[in-house]
């Protein structure tokens, strides 16, 4: 995993326990298996562009902020 990837994986699990979600909750909204969320905390796997927006939305940041901390 590289630093981006590890930093986006941190920042998405930071945010969801901020809003006192769990994976379950999160994943519900964006309509995915809670194991592919799971991926994505965990630097497993990246998010399509689509969900990447709908995760800005979810968590009230700029797409911005979810990939890159700005």
């Amino acid at each position: 995993m590289n630093d981006v990837t590890y930093e986006f994986s941190q920042r998405l699990r930071a945010l969801r326990k901020l809003k006192n979600q769990t994976q379950q909750q999160v994943s519900d909204f964006l309509h995915l298996n809670r194991s592919t969320y799971a991926y994505y905390e965990s630097g497993k796997a990246s998010p399509s562009l689509q969900t990447l927006v709908l995760l800005s939305e979810y968590y009230e940041v700029s797409t911005d902020f979810l990939l890159k901390g700005d």
